[in-house]
């Protein structure tokens, strides 16, 4: 951190019920088509307003699928998706992203500087405007500060990939989202690396809901707060991660804990 600024206290706050409810992420019966094919079908859910969400299914279910249809990426999907009480549909789709920060499997740094890269997201007018503590807060946040902070100039392709995602993670953060999707973010990182974001991303669950989609079912089971089971499309069952775990309801899902496959 630069000499003349002080070191920021984290401050817990109060939190308001009313508040806390309001940013819940509701789907009603949410389906789409690619191709003539159905991808998700008739999915519904509503995401609790704090902790980590593991999104799990075997590979085809249509999960990253689902992150980019609440991110707008996808967007002839039929049914409905609201945020704090509205369709985002009808919310500013660059509004909406910086709400919802997506995090993808394979870290997209831009050919600029460590410190350019964190707030690349920001406006032009907001760039000018922005205060050396927001970016060290964003980057603390990403548990990253204390292996850049003497070398922000740098570009960014310097970094290791580990690094490189969590600095996605912080230009993520900057944004100050309401929510953060994470598409597998830690499956082509080092342990080290992986076992660093993680508990970063359970420091920041404890505030909001992070949905998180993973094919580890041993990290789901470490880090999550609920599970959403996923298979051909369709949400086979949710429950908090205990449960999920010691007694899951669907037959389904018991076959996919036991061979990481199902027969939906």
């Amino acid at each position: 951190m630069p000499q003349q600024l002080n070191r920021i206290e984290t401050v817990v706050k109060p939190v308001n019920t009313m508040e806390v409810e309001a940013s819940r992420l509701c789907i009603d019966h949410l389906s789409l088509q690619l191709e003539g094919r159905a991808i998700l079908s008739k999915l519904s859910t509503t995401l609790p307003a704090t902790g980590i969400i593991a999104l799990i299914g075997p590979s085809g279910a249509g999960k990253s699928t689902l992150l980019r249809c609440l991110n707008r990426l996808y967007e002839q999907w039929q049914g409905d998706i609201t945020w704090a009480g509205q369709s985002i549909r009808n919310r500013d789709t660059d509004l909406l992203r910086r709400q919802i920060g997506l995090i993808g499997q394979k870290p997209a740094v831009f050919p600029c500087s460590i410190r350019d890269n964190v707030i690349f997201g920001l406006s032009r007018q907001q760039r000018r405007a922005i205060a050396d503590e927001e970016i060290y807060k964003a980057l603390q946040q990403a548990a990253l500060w204390q292996e850049v902070e003497h070398r922000l100039g740098e570009p960014a392709e310097h970094l290791s990939v580990g690094q490189q995602q969590r600095l996605c993670l912080a230009r993520a953060l900057i944004l100050k989202p309401d929510m953060l999707m994470l598409d597998e973010p830690t499956s082509a990182l080092d342990p080290r690396s992986r076992d660093i974001i993680e508990r970063s991303m359970m420091e920041l669950g404890r505030s909001m809901p992070l949905l998180w989609v993973s094919h580890d079912l041993d990290q789901a089971r470490r880090i999550s707060n609920h599970i959403l089971f996923m298979c051909d499309g369709k949400l086979i069952e949710q429950s908090d991660t205990e449960s999920f775990f010691n007694q899951p309801k669907r037959i389904e899902s018991r076959e996919f804990m036991r061979w990481s496959v199902c027969d939906c």
